[in-house]
C-alpha cells in the first residue's frame, strides 16, 4: 500500500486488445503508458503474435498480415514486466486487461504476477470511455491499445490522486527472461465513419455495476461503429456473451436500454431527421428490437453533392453563416438579405434544425464548424452558396 502521499506514485496505464473472451482467446495488441509525477516518463505499445487467428478483424482492425512480425507475447513479456513490477495499475474496465494479461503470464515458465488494486477509469466516473474522454477534453480513444490507454490517462488525470491512492496496491511482475526491446506497431489505420457510429460514440452505456456487461456493452459498441453487424461479428457479440456468463434475458434487458439511450440521443434537441430515423431503425434491427417511432419531429435537409462541393436547397430550409464579415468578402447582412429573398431560413446559431452552414472557410475551427462536422451538417463556401441561391431563385421564377 502506498503510505506517503509526498511520493510520487508510478501509474502503469493499461490496455490489451484481444481475439476474443475466452480463456483459450490471446492478446493481439498491448499498450503501457508509463506515468510518474504528473508526467509521462514512456509509452509502450506492440502488436503480440497470438499464435492463433486474430479473431474480430473489423472490431480490433488487426489482420493477420500485420501480425507476421509481431513477436508472441513470451518475446515481450521482460519488457511489460519492467514497466508493470511495482506500478499501479491503471485502465478502463481494468478487470478485463487484468484478466487477459494474468491468463498469458500463466502460460510462461518462471514468471509470476500480482495486479495488486489498481484503478478502474470506468469505475471512477461509470461512464464508457469516448464519453469520458469527450466530457474531460482529453485523447480521444479509437480501439488502438496505445490510443485507449491515453485516453484512460486522460481521465485518469481528471481524479483525486489522493482519494484514489487510499485504495490501491501496487502490481507486482517477475520474469526471467531479459527485457528484448521488441515492438511492433499496427499502421496508422483510418477510423471508421458514418453516422450510427457518431451517434454510438456520443451515446453512453446504461448503467451497470457488473464488470462481465461494461466489457459486453464496449464489444457491443464497437460492432455498432460503423452501422453493420456482419455474421462474424454477431458470432463474436453471441460469443462474448457466452464467455462473459450473459443470459439471453440480461442481454435483451441490455440491448433495450442501450436502445433508449441511443434514442434519446437522437432526439435530443426534438429534431429527427429521414437519416436519424432509418438510423433508429437499423439499430433497432440489429439489437432484434422493435423501431421507435418519431413521427411529426422530422426536418428536411439539403441534397449535398460532397464531392463537387455544391447544395441543392429548398424553400423553407435553415442556414447558418459563420466567419467574419471581412472573411466572407461580402457584407453578411447582404448574405442574410439573399437567402431570405429566395425563401431560406437565417439562423444567429447552429442547432441540427440548419440544414447547412455557411463558412469563409470551410477548413474554419470555429466553433460552429466544428459542431457542423460533429453533427454531419453541410459546410459550403460563400461562392457555392450564392451560386445555390440563384438556382433557388431560377427554380421558383
Amino acid at each position: 500500500m502506498n503510505t506517503n502521499r509526498d511520493a510520487a506514485p508510478r501509474y502503469a496505464v493499461i490496455d490489451v486488445e484481444t481475439t476474443g473472451f475466452s480463456r483459450n482467446d490471446r492478446i493481439v495488441e498491448v499498450a503501457c503508458v508509463t506515468v510518474t509525477g504528473g508526467e509521462i516518463v514512456d509509452e509502450y505499445d506492440t502488436l503480440v503474435q497470438p499464435e492463433r487467428d486474430p479473431g474480430p478483424v473489423r472490431i480490433h482492425g488487426i489482420t493477420p498480415t500485420m501480425l507476421q512480425s509481431a513477436p508472441p507475447f513470451a518475446a515481450v513479456a521482460a519488457d511489460i514486466a519492467m514497466r508493470l513490477d511495482g506500478a499501479i495499475l491503471v485502465a478502463h474496465n481494468i478487470s478485463f486487461d487484468v484478466r487477459f494479461l494474468s491468463q498469458e503470464i500463466e502460460r510462461l515458465d518462471q514468471a509470476a504476477f500480482d495486479p495488486g488494486v489498481g484503478v478502474c477509469t470506468y469505475r471512477l466516473t461509470g461512464l464508457k470511455l469516448a464519453i469520458a474522454a469527450e466530457r474531460f477534453g482529453t485523447h480521444r480513444p479509437s480501439h488502438g491499445a496505445l490510443d485507449d490507454a491515453r485516453a484512460a490517462l486522460g481521465v485518469f488525470s481528471h481524479q483525486s490522486p489522493y482519494q484514489v491512492l487510499n485504495s490501491v496496491r501496487n502490481a507486482s511482475f517477475s520474469c526471467s527472461d531479459a527485457p528484448s526491446g521488441l515492438t511492433i506497431r499496427r499502421p496508422e489505420a483510418s477510423a471508421r465513419r458514418g453516422s450510427l457510429g457518431q451517434v454510438v460514440s456520443r451515446t453512453d452505456w446504461p448503467q451497470t455495476s457488473v464488470a462481465n456487461e461494461s466489457v459486453y456493452l464496449d464489444v457491443l459498441d464497437r460492432c455498432l461503429d460503423d452501422g453493420i453487424l456482419e455474421p462474424a461479428e454477431q458470432k463474436w457479440l453471441d460469443d462474448t456473451a457466452f464467455h462473459l456468463g450473459l443470459s439471453d434475458q440480461r442481454r435483451l434487458i441490455l440491448h433495450t436500454r442501450y436502445y433508449d439511450l441511443l434514442t434519446q440521443r437522437i432526439v435530443a434537441d426534438g429534431i429527427v431527421t429521414e437519416s436519424e430515423q432509418a438510423l433508429s431503425e437499423n439499430i433497432a434491427r440489429i439489437l432484434r428490437l422493435d423501431p421507435k417511432s418519431f413521427s411529426g419531429t422530422y426536418v428536411q435537409g439539403v441534397n449535398y453533392d460532397s464531392a463537387a462541393g455544391t447544395v441543392t436547397m429548398r424553400v423553407g430550409d435553415v442556414v447558418c453563416f459563420t466567419g467574419a464579415s471581412s472573411q466572407l468578402g461580402i457584407d453578411r447582412e447582404q448574405l442574410v438579405q439573399a437567402a431570405q429573398d429566395v425563401g431560406l431560413t437565417v439562423a444567429s446559431n447552429l442547432t441540427k434544425k440548419c440544414s447547412l452552414l455557411v463558412a469563409a472557410d470551410p477548413l474554419s475551427q470555429s466553433g460552429k464548424a466544428k459542431t457542423a462536422r460533429k453533427r454531419g451538417i453541410p459546410m459550403i463556401d460563400i461562392a457555392h452558396f450564392l451560386n445555390a441561391v440563384d438556382q433557388l431563385s431560377n427554380t421558383d421564377q
